[in-house]
């Protein structure tokens, strides 16, 4: 009985290194002006990249992102008609935060947060 209690624990311990937290440090956003239009993009390939957490995600070929303004770490863009979150032992609602035509991370608009990739991930929108 010892020795089955014992490899819960472990395994117990194990999930929860696995559920890493998302890093992320307060970035103010600075919206579109009032008035004026909010550019608007269209992904022309698929992006899969892993997250520090060890989760995947995908950025579907297709999916539409508006501009909702800017942050230090480039422009961010807010998904059409759908919502994108990352995974950690949390989940939060995600924005790209895009500098030069890289995800450089993602704009936690619930913590008015930017949350940072450790490598840019190439990205390419139809013109």
């Amino acid at each position: 009985m010892k020795t089955s209690v014992k490899h819960l624990a472990i395994a117990c311990l194990l999930c929860l290194s696995a559920c890493a937290e998302v890093q992320y440090i307060s970035a103010p956003l600075a919206p579109v002006a009032a008035g004026s239009q909010a550019a608007e993009r269209i992904l022309a390939q698929q992006a899969v990249f892993r997250l520090d957490t060890g989760y995947e995600r995908t950025l579907r070929a297709g999916s539409a992102w508006r501009q909702a303004g800017t942050i230090a770490q480039g422009e961010v863009y807010r998904p059409v008609g759908a919502v994108f979150t990352l995974e950690g032992a949390n989940i939060h609602e995600a924005w790209l935060v895009i500098r030069g035509d890289a995800l450089a991370g993602f704009y936690l608009p619930a913590e008015r947060a930017f949350s940072p990739l450790k490598s840019p991930v190439p990205l390419y929108f139809n013109h």
